[in-house]
């Protein structure tokens, strides 16, 4: 629904998400609603451990008007 909003109201052109490099869950996660994988920020930001990596992975509009709202859909329903 949130990414109906982005997409289908706001207009976005992308949506991005991060995930810290080593949580696999989140980012399997991601992947399987669709999400692409851009890269890595090394570093970029503060966790309990220290610092972290951060993998980054977006949805582009027409990512999403052309596959991942459909496979969405059939998820859901």
């Amino acid at each position: 629904m949130l990414l109906t909003y982005a997409f289908e109201t706001l207009k976005c052109e992308r949506v991005e998400f991060r995930a810290d490099s080593g949580n696999k869950k989140s980012i399997e996660a991601m992947k399987s609603i669709g999400c692409t994988v851009e890269g890595f920020l090394r570093n970029n930001c503060k966790a309990a451990h220290g610092r972290r990596d951060s993998m980054v992975l977006s949805i582009l509009r027409d990512e999403w008007e052309q596959k991942v709202k459909k496979e969405l859909e059939s998820k859901l329903y």
